[in-house]
């Protein structure tokens, strides 16, 4: 079968949705007079083959066009060929490493044959004078410093090349599982297009389908204030679909691709259930042998064909600059974001973050204080969404440059009001002080004891606006019927008392102060052991 000319496209514009993406790619090329077969290869498997289109523009008309497999030998794996070249890196200092050791050993060898032979000399050069003693005592102490030093370098060596030989064995084991992970064999897409050129001629090509295994979602950063907070939107893209997008015209759907399909509904029968009869357990075995997974990716039996209008050569017109920020728009309560500038998605599936939007939100500040166990107002701040949709995401959460951690978003429709940032306040002051404690004997013949309490909270505002403040305080609630709370007073009276939780919700003055007192008596036999102890 003779080869088709390929038809070279890159991929210029992604269409992202919650779950896949639609891409679209160009090609051009020069085509003679006549009927031409070409080939757009090496697309990814993970195409929708039902959804490729074709059309063009050119001195040229798109006879038909058909998707189908190919399979291709898998020739190299960035992360594999990584994996090999380290581990013929480390193979070659393992041999240079052993040469040295190995050279090492030898020098050694000879130094210990100097020094066994000049013990064998000590005892003929004695009768010969002191002069020729000294001589062999020097190459004595000269040999063994040379050993010595010999010896430390071959334990170094030793130690460099048992670490050597562990990272060569972990690398092999990586290489090992990588390769018995992926096929050698991979199967792509190739879309064969039948063109007929009228005359001689460039015809531009473009491509464009869907395909699985991409997605984006949602980040956020809420900057918080006092009078507004700022909220900026950040598209966390991940693509695993084998084709890198490559300084790539980016769009953002918050709309999900489904199928829809119109199915009615069957009838609504009762009977009783009557169990089926066990089957035999061979019988079972053998059915989930004979199972096997339905067949995919079978070639459309029709070719679609889209006929192409004859469009005279002429040059394509300047693009406008792209605008500062994301263009966004609303069709059907769907949102689109616009990103202004060409972006790169890499096909590692890994997340690749871009900012899409800001806007800014009204903000209201509300307190609240809870008595019991802490010692400081929470400032709360409530914000109110505009005219978009906040879809569910992470949310980064500051108090101008504080950071005060991170949460996780839920779906915040237009005009929303919702609670977003929590800490403790540095415009409010609040002190709970026990005031006035008192225990007398009471009731028929002095045989209960009765403890008055009396407690006073302090509400300081600093800032310079009226606070508005939700305070909880509790006091003693009996469900014993020999313990009795009474003579309750409140200085304002809670706005709710629900078994002794209080709750006020008052209003604070800029630059006032506010105080809340309340008191009670506890009441209970004599020798009588409360739980939980009172203060």
């Amino acid at each position: 079968m003779a080869k088709l000319p390929k038809l070279d496209t890159q991929i210029k514009a992604v269409t992202i949705y919650r779950n896949g993406a639609k891409i679209e790619r160009t090609g051009t090329i020069e085509l003679k007079p006549g009927t031409h077969k070409l080939e757009i290869a090496n697309l990814t498997r993970y195409l929708d083959k039902e959804s490729v289109r074709v059309s063009g523009r050119g001195h040229a008309t798109i006879v038909s066009f058909d998707t189908v497999d190919a399979t291709v030998e898998v020739t190299g794996y960035s992360k594999l060929d990584d994996l090999i070249k380290k581990r013929e890196t480390l193979q070659k200092k393992q041999i240079q490493t052993q040469s040295e050791q190995a050279r090492i050993t030898q020098r050694m060898e000879f130094y210990s044959q100097v020094l066994a032979n000049s013990a064998g000399e000590f005892s003929r050069w004695i009768p010969a004078g002191e002069s020729e003693v000294d001589r062999l005592s020097s190459l004595e102490t000269l040999v063994t410093k040379q050993l010595d030093a010999l010896h430390k370098l071959q334990l170094k060596l030793n130690e460099d090349l048992e670490k050597l030989q562990k990272e060569i064995a972990i690398i092999t084991r990586e290489i090992d599982k990588f390769r018995s992970e992926v096929n050698q064999y991979e199967i792509t897409h190739s879309v064969l297009v039948n063109v007929e050129a009228h005359k001689l001629g460039k015809c531009e090509f473009n491509i464009s389908y869907f395909v699985s295994n991409a997605y984006w979602e949602p980040t956020y950063d809420f900057v918080l204030s006092e009078e507004s907070t700022d909220v900026t939107m950040y598209t966390v893209v991940q693509n695993n679909t084998q084709e890198d997008w490559d300084k790539v015209n980016l769009t953002v759907s918050t709309a999900s691709r489904r199928t829809a399909t119109i199915t009615e509904p069957s009838p609504y029968f009762l009977s009783i259930y009557a169990p089926p009869p066990p089957r035999p357990r061979r019988a079972m075995a053998k059915e989930r042998k004979l199972a096997a997974p339905a067949a995919s990716g079978a070639v459309a039996d029709e070719l679609e064909v889209e006929e192409m209008a004859v469009i005279p050569e002429e040059p394509l017109p300047d693009m406008a600059p792209p605008p500062v920020t994301a263009t966004a728009m609303e069709v059907g309560g769907v949102f689109v974001f616009v990103l202004p500038d060409p972006v790169k998605v890499a096909a590692d599936g890994e997340p690749h973050a871009f900012p899409t939007s800001h806007i800014n939100l009204e903000a209201d500040r509300k307190f609240f204080w809870n008595a019991v166990d802490f010692a400081e107002a929470i400032e709360v701040t409530t914000i109110e969404n505009g005219d978009s949709v906040l879809l569910p995401g992470r949310a980064r959460i500051y108090f101008q440059d504080e950071y005060l951690g991170e949460t996780h978003l839920s779906l915040i429709a237009p005009n929303e009001k919702v609670d977003v940032g929590m800490r403790f306040s540095y415009d409010l002051k609040v002190e709970k002080k026990l005031v006035a404690k008192s225990t007398e004997k009471k009731g028929l013949l002095k045989g209960n004891v009765a403890r008055d309490y009396a407690y006073e909270l302090t509400i300081k505002n600093y800032g310079q606006k009226m606070s508005a403040v939700k305070i909880m305080d509790r006091i003693p609630h009996s469900d014993s019927e020999v313990i009795k709370v009474e003579d309750r007073k409140f200085s304002p009276q809670p706005t709710k008392d629900e078994l002794g939780v209080l709750t006020w919700e008052i209003e604070v003055p800029k630059e006032g102060e506010t105080k809340i007192t309340y008191s009670f008596q506890v009441e209970y036999p004599r020798g009588q052991r409360i739980t939980p102890p009172l203060p």
